[in-house]
């Protein structure tokens, strides 16, 4: 269901602890477009399990077909000094899904060792028909939009930006700054809301608001019409907003078709 022609896609932060499949579904109920999935565990543990297993590969892959639903993205790989460790398994996963993007952080402080670091996995990502999308947070190395398009630019446009409101908020950016974006370099947004708006207090803070402090769209001070507003018509939107910090919803479909709903009232003013 595309809203004022622009896709929309199902975030599985919205509701981490619900299995991929649940998600597809809950997404398929509600009218969305797309999904995206969590494959790589989480920090504190959350693991559906996936990669490595053909059978759930194959009964999720069975599932998109099964709904029509498509699959927006995969996350995350982290760009970190050591290195992210072995990618291959989350790009194979993601080309036999048929996923279109797979998001990526930079916390590396080095600028050179991240500049390389991106780049190879650019190329990588692309050897798997997935395309590279680097996600700018307050708190990682890559801190704003501006740091986010340099960066991209220095590995000659091998990767997308990924704007998420709440980091482009508390990093200080202006809606503005998305103005004249094509969408090879900035395909969609995600979308939520928090309260109040302006710069994060400190990184930590900041992090700990990302993973449970975000609100449906339209319901916080997030100048979402503004950055809306800014946008190719043609970007799509990736909402993200958990259930009120619930990570596995009683009922994954309703909270998703509310958070459309809610998607659905900023979109149209």
């Amino acid at each position: 269901m595309s809203i004022d022609g622009r896709f929309i896609s199902l975030a599985h932060l919205c509701m981490m602890e619900v299995a991929p499949i649940d998600l597809v579904l809950a997404a398929a109920a509600a009218g969305y477009d797309c999904v995206g999935i969590r494959l790589v565990p989480t920090a504190d543990g959350v693991d559906h399990q996936v990669l490595g297993s053909a059978a759930r590969l194959r009964e999720l892959r069975q599932a998109l077909d099964d709904t029509g639903i498509g699959l927006l993205d995969i996350e995350v790989v982290r760009l970190k000094p050591e290195g992210p460790g072995d990618v291959r398994p989350l790009l194979e996963a993601g080309a036999e899904l048929g996923a279109r993007y797979v998001i990526c952080t930079v916390e590396d402080p080095d600028p050179v060792r991240r500049v390389d670091a991106l780049g190879t996995f650019a190329a990588l990502s692309a050897v798997h028909g997935v395309r590279a999308n680097l996600e700018y947070m307050v708190f990682s190395s890559c801190p704003t939009l501006a740091d986010a398009l340099a960066l991209i630019e220095q590995v000659g446009g091998a990767a997308s930006v990924l704007v998420d409101p709440l980091h482009h908020e508390r990093g200080g950016g202006a809606s503005s700054e998305v103005a004249g974006l094509s969408l090879d370099v900035l395909p969609y947004v995600q979308l939520c809301d928090a309260t109040p708006a302006g710069l994060a207090a400190d990184p930590v803070s900041a992090r700990s608001e990302a993973v449970l402090g975000r609100l449906l769209p339209g319901d916080g001070q997030l100048p979402l019409t503004q950055l809306l507003a800014h946008l190719d018509p043609g970007a799509g939107i990736s909402v993200e907003s958990p259930a009120l910090g619930e990570r596995r919803p009683p009922d994954p479909a309703a909270w998703a078709a509310r958070a459309l709903a809610a998607t659905r009232r900023v979109l149209e003013g």
